[in-house]
């Protein structure tokens, strides 16, 4: 059971489009984000909403000051460290309502101001995966998604929110890091059109990285084995 508690800073009025996010001890990387997602120029009625997933100390109480400056819904769900974030951003997609779902990091900034109208401009049974690149010292280093690298993988990307549950939405089984977004990945591919934009363009904020990470999500790339072999074997997909 998570103890969730939530903040209600976000005003009344039904939104079309919900920016979804999870995040864990980010600081001053989701302000940049944040702030860059506040710069869209667009008529499309839209909300913010970040789900924090276990922060302590500092970076909870920074999170929750962010949030109310760029007029996003904070949610807390205590947690202790580092863990699959495929909890948090199913509570992120269920508190959300838009009818479409744009899905990113925390840590990846809008470059473009049409980045939500460009997003939302799907149908159903369609996913938009944004252009995404590592960005560091003011430089781009590596390509995350996009055209030349197809990931159906959402560092920055959109779908229709019932195209999201019809699929089960992000696969709680998963509680070790990593993998959850290679089984929601599976699942696009399985049911849903990809189209990899090159009008939205994202830049992931470069940032140290576990010098363990292999051991950390060896337990989920096991379970992700074990899932697409059964996949595979009962040719199921649809949730």
């Amino acid at each position: 059971m998570h103890d969730i508690k939530y903040n209600l800073s976000y005003p009344d009025g039904i939104p079309f489009v919900s920016v979804v996010m999870s995040t864990y001890h980010k600081g001053t990387f989701i302000k940049q984000t944040l702030e860059s997602i506040r710069k869209n120029e667009t008529k499309i009625p839209y909300e913010i909403i970040v789900v924090d997933d276990g922060s302590v100390n500092w970076d909870r109480h920074f999170h929750l000051d962010i949030c109310y400056d760029y007029g996003a819904q904070y949610t807390f769900v205590d947690g202790r460290g580092y863990r699959n974030p495929a909890v948090a951003r199913n509570i992120a997609c269920r508190q959300a309502r838009g009818e479409i779902l744009i899905m990113q990091s925390d840590d990846v900034i809008h470059t473009r101001p049409d980045t939500i109208d460009v997003l939302a401009n799907l149908k159903r049974g369609e996913v938009n995966i944004a252009t995404v690149y590592n960005f560091k010292d003011g430089k781009r280093t590596q390509l995350y998604t996009g055209k030349d690298y197809q990931r159906p993988f959402f560092f920055l990307g959109a779908m229709y929110k019932d195209d999201f549950w019809n699929i089960g939405g992000n696969d709680e089984d998963f509680t070790s890091p990593g993998y959850e977004d290679n089984m929601l990945g599976e699942m696009i591919l399985r049911n849903y059109t990809v189209n990899y934009l090159d009008e939205a363009i994202g830049h992931h904020q470069w940032h140290i990285r576990p010098t363990d990470l292999g051991r950390l999500v060896y337990p989920s790339r096991v379970l992700f084995e074990k899932k697409m072999q059964e996949l595979n074997e009962t040719g199921k997909d649809l949730e």
